[in-house]
């Protein structure tokens, strides 16, 4: 969504290098696909937290998070979700606990803040990636898929055709005009892909098309203004073109749960 006209190559380059790990992944489907996922998150997490406590602050508490979140990935895998739960119930219990011994022992007035944001990666991260252990390789690709080519679209037309600014205060590159580009596209990935897969009609796919690149929107939003509240250009340096994982992840993880809730009311597949 961008209004620089410079299109970036090595965005492009790295673009199609982790498309082609990602289909590679769920191709091979168990083990491998799991590791990607664990990886991701566990990038994701290091990246939010040091967005707030820098690149080397609270290492405990960080490896802490990780540890946790993996267990909520790896039980959800297991096809034991309660469990994954009952992770996510003791992050709360040892950020309380942290919460407790900062503000009394050590006398630390950001202690309850630190503690919520210790809680906020766990939900932001890994509970958000929860879907992406149980979905079918079909439904995998398809919103995985849609949510890049909203992105791609985002990209190209906002740098191509974007003059008008989508929420300055939040993102001031996003353009309106990119917005659009990524919602048309989006809609007509889903009805080409529903219409060779799926088992709904085109109107299904195209209101599924735009709630998908809704949250999509959302989520590049959210991390935008995230970094925006720290004064962060980029998540991270992982990515040449894109920052960090979590730069490259937002949009999918507020898509992901969405389309993991409507598959348990709707058949759209």
């Amino acid at each position: 969504m961008a209004v620089d006209h410079a299109i970036d190559k090595r965005r492009i380059l790295t673009g199609l290098c982790l498309a082609a790990v990602l289909l590679l992944a769920i191709f091979m489907q168990g083990w491998f696909l799991l590791f990607v996922i664990l990886m991701v998150a566990a990038l994701g997490l290091w990246e939010f937290y040091s967005l707030f406590w820098g690149p080397l602050g609270r290492i405990p508490s960080r490896l802490c998070a990780i540890g946790l979140g993996w267990a909520m990935l790896c039980l959800t895998w297991m096809h034991r979700p309660q469990d994954a739960l009952v992770c996510l119930g003791a992050g709360f219990v040892l950020a309380a606990m942290s919460f407790l011994f900062r503000w009394d022992v050590v006398e630390d007035d950001n202690a309850f803040a630190a503690s919520g944001i210790f809680m906020a990666g766990l939900a932001y991260v890994p509970l958000l990636l929860l879907p992406a252990t149980y979905l079918s390789p079909v439904k995998l690709i398809f919103v995985i898929a849609a949510v890049a080519i909203s992105d791609t679209a985002a990209y190209f037309v906002g740098t191509r055709f974007g003059h008008h600014k989508l929420w300055p205060r939040v993102s001031p590159k996003k353009s309106s005009e990119g917005a659009v580009g990524s919602l048309v596209a989006c809609v007509a990935f889903c009805i080409i892909y529903g219409i060779a897969y799926g088992k709904a009609g085109c109107l299904a796919f195209a209101l599924l098309g735009i709630a998908i690149n809704a949250f999509a929107q959302l989520g590049d939003l959210f991390e935008s203004a995230l970094k925006r509240s720290v004064n962060v250009k980029d998540s991270g340096s992982l990515l040449p073109g894109h920052g960090g994982m979590l730069d490259r992840a937002d949009s999918l993880l507020f898509a992901l749960p969405m389309v993991a809730v409507v598959d348990q009311w709707f058949f759209f597949f």
